[in-house]
């Protein structure tokens, strides 16, 4: 199994994790706090900016995701880490989607 590199700009922290493991749970495991809310993917309270590294290195967002994306009228290169899954590659977090 190829394992995923998820970086965390903020605190310059990274960690290695299963394809399938969301970007909030890589978090948890980085040590890295990230406020959340309903962890559905509809709050949007854990909007990132999100570079990948392939393209596809995330999941597609799913109905929800893309949902409270569009409603925060968030673009591509922003992601909810508790709906992003990682696929393959690199993912680095950049950042509040809001903030940034």
């Amino acid at each position: 199994m190829n394992l995923v590199e998820v970086h965390f700009a903020g605190p310059d922290k990274f960690v290695l994790v299963a394809p399938g493991t969301t970007l909030l749970a890589a978090a948890g495991l980085a040590g890295v706090e990230v406020m959340t809310g309903c962890r559905r993917g509809m709050c949007g309270t854990d909007a990132a900016k999100v570079h990948c590294a392939p393209a596809d290195a995330l999941e597609p967002p799913g109905d929800h995701e893309q949902g409270t994306l569009a409603r925060m009228g968030l673009g591509d290169e922003s992601r909810l880490l508790c709906s992003a899954r990682v696929v393959k590659g690199r993912v680095e977090v950049r950042g509040d989607a809001l903030l940034a």
